[in-house]
């Protein structure tokens, strides 16, 4: 794609979305129902596949890292309540167009909804789904090849709460996932997860829970270990302290503590079990500005032959400033620590990568249900493993109009 059809495409798109804002009236009788939307954006990319610098083989022999992306947004929400059930509902479909690396233009789509029935005020059930097909990012897996993850999950859960405050909970949910290339057969899974919680309300603002939840994974094909077929099949248990506190309308927290143990059918060099843990919290420095933290301590399980798991920690720490009515800042920098842990006597070298996100915004809506974008991303990772090093700069401007 020449910067001669990428320029026309932006060009008659945000007109278009300028001119569909001005028919407010003829949009109105979507009501609360069904609500389309449609956002433009042009992103400038300096590493779009994430690599330490241009000799890496990934990119083919072609020297250039950076690229210019144009990508379109459609969609439409739906949420239609009646009586004691509200339902909904999401279509969304994102295309990727790209300038010099064309082989990388994509689309990404996502249908997801629930529902939610209410009995006698105090018994709850909700019923949801989801299906999803994305590109995997870069930062995650390396290839020359592009590689599509389809994701399918669906669940129900059913909840109770006494007049006293006192809350149960059981939920159920299987999510499946799937990839596009030969070469990750082997990650190919699908999990059942089964959730338990009570919960006491110790007042309308605060709530003190405690949940368990299995995970029952089941791998499609046999890992490779030591030049054997394992299956690689699992079960974890984990459990959970938290508590939900709201302190104002803009003043909030939510936290857990829990511990995570990872039990393998055949594969028992693989187990693994440790402490998890959640932290977010939201505070109101002003009427117009915010301020937001998060910490997190997660134990993933990897699919690496080599390397077990491993325990990631991370710390964030964001800034939304509403300069008038119409214009919002943002600010958020996220911190992530990741550190593998292999299997015993494996002889692979030891990896630990460090994780930098940051990213500024600026929203502007000129016109009601007209957003105006710019943001700019700054990405890192530094690894005891030296192919995995990079440095990402992107920049974006976009345009959306929500009906």
């Amino acid at each position: 794609m020449t910067n001669g059809m990428r320029s026309p495409l932006m060009a008659t798109l945000i007109p278009l979305l300028v001119f569909i804002s001005s028919c407010q009236a003829d949009a109105d009788f979507l009501g609360d129902i069904v609500k389309p939307f449609i956002s433009a954006s042009e992103i400038y990319d300096s590493n779009i596949f994430r690599v330490k610098d241009r000799s890496d083989p990934i990119l083919g022999g072609d020297k250039q890292l950076y690229d210019f992306i144009t990508t379109v947004t459609v969609g439409t929400k739906i949420h239609y309540s009646i009586s004691q059930a509200e339902l909904n509902l999401l279509f969304k479909e994102d295309f990727f167009i790209y300038e010099h690396y064309t082989r990388e233009n994509k689309d990404q789509t996502d249908v997801n909804g629930n529902l939610s029935l209410t009995f006698f005020d105090k018994v709850k059930m909700n019923i949801y789904g989801e299906y999803q097909t994305v590109p995997e990012d870069r930062v995650d897996y390396r290839s020359s090849a592009r590689n599509d993850s389809t994701m399918s999950m669906y669940g129900a859960s059913l909840g109770y709460e006494t007049p006293t405050g006192i809350g149960f909970e059981a939920a159920y949910r299987r999510m499946g996932i799937d990839y596009s290339l030969a070469q990750f057969n082997t990650n190919l899974f699908s999990v059942d997860t089964f959730t338990g919680t009570m919960s006491y309300k110790l007042s309308e603002e605060a709530r003190l829970y405690a949940a368990y939840q299995r995970d029952d994974t089941n791998y499609n094909v046999d890992t490779l270990i030591n030049s054997t077929p394992v299956d690689n099949s699992n079960v974890a248990d984990s459990f959970r302290i938290g508590l939900d506190k709201t302190v104002s309308p803009k003043t909030a927290i939510s936290c857990y503590i829990g511990y995570l143990d990872r039990r393998h059918n055949q594969a028992s060099a693989r187990d693994y079990s440790g402490v998890i843990g959640r932290l977010a919290a939201t505070y109101a420095i002003t009427g117009k500005l915010g301020l937001q933290l998060s910490g997190e301590r997660q134990i993933y399980e990897e699919t690496y032959a080599d390397r077990i798991y491993s325990i990631t920690s991370s710390f964030g720490i964001g800034l939304a400033y509403e300069i008038t009515d119409r214009i919002k800042a943002i600010f958020f920098n996220k911190l992530k620590w990741k550190d593998y842990r292999d299997i015993p006597g494996s002889n692979v070298g030891t990896r630990s990568d460090f994780l930098d996100q940051m990213d500024i915004g600026l929203e502007w809506s000129p016109l009601n249900r007209l957003t105006v974008g710019l943001g700019y991303r700054y990405l890192t990772r530094s690894s005891n493993e030296e192919v995995s090093n990079f440095d990402d700069h992107s920049v974006m401007a976009k345009v959306g109009y929500k009906f």
